[in-house]
């Protein structure tokens, strides 16, 4: 399952401005509702408890015991600018899963150092909604409140839990799409200042503007807290200047992402920037990312494609992606 970015918004930011404590008696119910607002509410997801107990009262049983094995996945993929995000059922692929959470008993939290006596589960019904398509499974909860921690096993949403944590913690170190401008008059090749006002179609008060996004760390763990998966995904920066002969002047980055993983999960990453004109037209495209996979090898490969304003940066990706990506297209022009 793909999983990739959201759009920074004020809402998201309210949200994501920090993570929710363990001590909360509705984590489940909030992961699922910040998983649906990172994705701008393209999925809507509805939680109710079938049963809940002490942790050993369930300590002999495996996640699939308790869950089923997933007969779909959620998959969520947003386009190269990360503002129309997408999301569909698949049919499970039991090669391509992760299959080692199903198969822990409860009683590993034990050895993890969480005693299930000083724990509490709920098993979950989760009901996702995709337009007009909806489909329902069983998801489980675990919290040990003394100890303030707390996960979802979700098996039909691929590492849920840390998707939406380590979101979160971009959020609260401010990740999200930003915008520099610069506001100004441009002098001539001549060194004298233009009878006619040199600026971008957009805003002619503004000879310059980039969109970019930080780095940032995204951490997939076990229910035991193990990471499995980390990727640091490099920063992007896409923006046009107008110079002097009022031309336009595409200029940013794609800096390179890295990965790591434990067995079995294989990783792959790549990064690249590309940019043209035609007349006073220009754009600038950038792209960098990670994917994961347990089988046959992770893939990510960022090609630069086009030429002009047709202009891409295309990725060919297997296993679950994580990236950064930004574009800009505007006109330099005299007002």
């Amino acid at each position: 399952m793909k999983v990739q970015h959201f759009v920074a918004s004020l809402a998201a930011a309210l949200i994501f401005s920090g993570t929710v404590s363990a001590q909360n008696d509705s984590y489940a119910e909030d992961i699922y509702r910040d998983f649906a607002e990172l994705h701008q509410g393209v999925v809507d997801l509805e939680v109710s408890v079938l049963s809940k107990g002490s942790a050993d009262s369930v300590g002999s049983r495996t996640m699939s015991a308790l869950t089923g094995e997933p007969a779909y996945t959620l998959f969520v993929d947003e386009d190269s600018d990360f503002r129309l995000p997408k999301a569909a059922f698949a049919d499970s692929n039991r090669a391509d899963l992760y299959l080692q959470d199903l198969d822990f008993a409860v009683d590993g939290f034990a050895k993890a150092g969480y005693p299930l006596e000083l724990g509490d589960y709920r098993l979950l019904q989760v009901a996702v909604t995709l337009g007009k398509e909806a489909r329902t499974h069983t998801a489980v909860e675990f919290c040990w409140q003394a100890q303030g921690y707390c996960v979802v096993f979700d098996p039909n949403i691929d590492f849920l839990d840390s998707v939406v944590n380590s979101y979160r913690t971009a959020r609260a170190d401010g990740w999200g799409l930003q915008i520099h401008e610069e506001v100004g008059s441009i002098v001539d090749e001549s060194g004298s200042q233009a009878k006619a006002h040199c600026g971008l179609a957009s805003n002619p008060n503004v000879t310059a503007r980039h969109f970019s996004r930080a780095s940032r760390v995204v951490t997939y763990k076990n229910l035991f807290g193990i990471t499995m998966v980390q990727k640091t995904v490099g920063a992007v920066q896409a923006g046009l200047r107008c110079n002097t002969s009022c031309l336009p002047s595409p200029y940013g980055f794609a800096n390179a992402s890295s990965a790591w993983s434990n067995i079995p999960f294989s990783v792959a990453c790549g990064n690249r920037a590309n940019s043209g004109t035609s007349g006073g037209r220009g754009k600038f495209v950038a792209k960098s990312g990670c994917a994961h996979r347990t089988v046959l090898g992770a893939k990510f490969s960022a090609t630069a494609k086009g030429v002009g304003l047709s202009v891409d940066v295309q990725i060919d990706a297997t296993g679950s992606v994580d990236q950064n990506g930004t574009e800009y297209i505007d006109t330099c022009g005299r007002y």
